[in-house]
């Protein structure tokens, strides 16, 4: 069968074999001009932004500095005080109310913030924690998970950048200027991870969070208002000194903890942080004034080891314990704060030890040999007055004129081994005396160095013993076993 094909003449030909470009291209693209666009050179804008802490303080930005909110309460109620107490009198029962709410405040706060949810140091009923954060919130010092966690970050990082009152940028940045300032983004990093789950879930601690301000304002101002003038008649002064005046006292009694209990006192259990133990400080801060022996045992209800010390939180916890409100009640073993005691009490004495002057260590002591001794006694002399005692020769010129038994008794001595006169024979030296001896000595004789040199690692002042006088270790301060150089970055609350 026969295909048809069809026939094309040659002017088709030509054009078919004609180079083409299909419809698409030969549609006519108009060309955008290109406009640069221009930028202006601000030096604010094409720089790596900053967080507000870090950038300083200028006519334009000083408002981003302040944390507005704890101006209210750290400021704005105490100029208000101020202002109150000016214009209101201040009268008898005004001052009894003032003073018995102030009390009661404090005791709630240091008993409930502090030491029951910042530390856990015991457990109570679910209605003594409303009243913790009733009572809390009427203070002034923050909500208890804001408060808490700033708390726990304090403890932890201690004395560092993360602290967020370290006392090294001052006392008055650690008393209340860190409630004022918006903190650095590792402060505000140390704080979240501070609020543990604990804080986090605890419903009491969430709903208080919630309606802080509104709490503060019922029971810090209105609530001790009309007390005041349903027990008084005294509105006013309820108001004034029962509220804001109480509220300006509570505040610096806690602040105090952060800044004079860092600054002023004693150290007994540890001096590797800034925190001190004071008896004035305590009653400044209403119990809180051992705060050395605080920081070394935190989930401890007390705060001060001793019965006598002045801690009325502590004898309330000790009542409720008792009454059973409140249970699981923590006290840190004798033993641990006996052995915290002793070892900061080393430190103490090795740093004493380490400025005195013990003598030049044997170990670097020339050695001479017995003639060489006796020739440099013999030229020496009366110049200088060389013996030899228990391997050590020593120059006694200094105290030649100064021996209680005379000069006789040490000449007879000079030039030869005054070992068995000085230990008995001629009369038993005092450990002053000995003491004083070290300070002499100038070289050791060839032969001796085996012995001499086990007296001087029992005797070398630079290098704290390890064994006490009867052989049993010593762990001092920072050597325990478990101690590294660079500390852990999960390292917890206490």
């Amino acid at each position: 069968m026969d295909i048809p094909t069809a026939k094309y003449s040659e002017e088709d030909m030509k054009a078919a074999l004609q180079p083409t470009e299909p419809e698409f291209f030969k549609v006519k693209v108009s060309k955008k001009k290109k406009t640069r666009r221009k930028v202006k050179h601000d030096t604010t804008a094409s720089t790596i932004r900053r967080h507000i802490s870090e950038s300083k303080w200028t006519i334009s930005n000083w408002y981003r500095h302040i944390h507005w909110k704890n101006v209210v309460l750290v400021v704005i109620v105490p100029l208000l005080a101020l202002v109150g107490s000016l214009t209101v009198p201040l009268t008898r029962t005004g001052f009894y109310w003032m003073g018995f709410n102030y009390i009661i405040t404090c005791t709630f706060v240091i008993m409930g913030y502090h030491r029951y949810w910042a530390h856990r140091s015991f457990q109570t009923t679910k209605e003594m924690s409303f009243l913790f954060a009733m009572v809390g919130a009427s203070a002034g010092v923050g909500s208890a998970k804001w408060w808490c966690a700033s708390h726990r970050a304090h403890h932890r990082f201690c004395d560092t950048e993360r602290d967020p009152h370290n006392i090294r940028k001052g006392f008055w940045y650690s008393h209340f200027g860190w409630m004022l300032l918006i903190h650095h983004p590792k402060v505000q990093a140390a704080i979240k991870e501070s609020e543990s789950e604990d804080i986090s879930s605890d419903p009491v601690i969430l709903w208080q969070y919630e309606n802080y301000f509104h709490m503060f304002l019922v029971t810090g101002i209105l609530i001790p208002a009309i007390i005041g003038w349903w027990l008084f008649e005294d509105f006013a002064g309820g108001l004034v000194y029962g509220g804001l005046v109480k509220i300006f006292l509570v505040q610096n009694t806690i602040f105090s903890v952060n800044s004079l209990c860092h600054c002023c006192g004693d150290q007994p259990f540890d001096d590797a942080k800034s925190s001190r133990n004071s008896i004035l400080l305590s009653l400044i801060t209403f119990g809180e004034g051992q705060h050395n022996f605080h920081h070394e045992f935190p989930s401890d209800c007390r705060n001060g080891v001793e019965w006598y010390d002045f801690d009325p939180v502590k004898w309330v916890i000790f009542t409720l314990n008792a009454l059973g409100v409140i249970y699981n009640v923590h006290a840190a073993p004798t033993t641990a704060i006996n052995q915290l005691r002793v070892q900061q009490a080393q430190r103490i004495l090795d740093k004493e030890r380490s400025q005195l002057n013990w003598g030049i260590r044997i170990d670097k002591l020339p050695t001479l040999t017995s003639a060489e001794f006796s020739k440099l006694a013999k030229e020496s002399q009366p110049e200088r007055a060389l013996v030899v005692i228990s391997g050590i020769v020593h120059d006694v010129t200094p105290f030649l004129h100064d021996h209680p038994g005379g000069v006789a008794l040490i000449k007879s001595s000079i030039g030869k081994d005054a070992t068995n006169a000085f230990n008995g024979a001629v009369y038993s030296h005092s450990n002053a005396a000995r003491n004083l001896l070290a300070t002499m000595r100038i070289a050791v004789i060839l032969g001796s160095e085996q012995e001499v040199w086990k007296q001087q690692q029992k005797e070398n002042k630079d290098v704290p013993l390890k064994n006490d006088s009867e052989g049993k270790k010593i762990v001092r301060s920072g050597e325990q076993i478990t101690m590294t150089k660079t500390p852990s970055t999960t390292a917890g609350a206490a």
